[in-house]
């Protein structure tokens, strides 16, 4: 019999493989055959605020709100854009370039409790936070107990 020490970041790894259920990057990685040849995309963290509303939040610093498209259609948000280089050293003279440039898309498949007519978006300082409000029959509620 051998013992299996508790890994808490296995643990944590299974937990993200079922909220992964709802929200399923459509692309992952740099530009190749999985990504559909995006150039890159942004990291996001996905959140529950106190309201139960869901929350994206995506790093996009350099990039105008303009340069953005999200889209809701049949459940799946998607998050589309373009960082463009900003020019100011000449190409043959790069050293090094570690910022990525270029067509950048991300989709998220949403649960059906999310009541899409209250989504909005904000872009502020760099990021872009997109509220998903849910359904008001999809928010935890209180069950009272009569006495029998």
């Amino acid at each position: 019999m051998s013992l299996v020490r508790w890994n808490p970041i296995r643990d944590l790894s299974m937990f993200d493989n079922a909220f992964d259920l709802f929200f399923r990057p459509a692309n992952v990685g740099a530009a190749s055959a999985e990504s559909g040849g995006w150039n890159w995309m942004p990291a996001v963290d996905v959140y529950e605020t106190d309201d139960h509303a869901l929350v994206i939040s995506a790093e996009l610093p350099g990039i105008d709100r303009d340069a953005v498209d999200v889209t809701l259609e049949n459940g799946l948000l998607t998050i589309a854009g373009e960082r463009k280089a900003d020019g100011e050293v000449e190409e043959g003279r790069l050293y090094r370039s570690e910022r990525a440039y270029g067509a950048f898309r991300r989709s998220f498949t949403l649960p059906r409790s999310v009541d899409v007519g209250g989504v909005t978006a904000e872009h502020k300082n760099g990021t872009l936070r997109i509220t998903l409000p849910m359904k008001e029959a999809a928010k935890p509620h209180r069950v009272d107990i009569k006495a029998a």
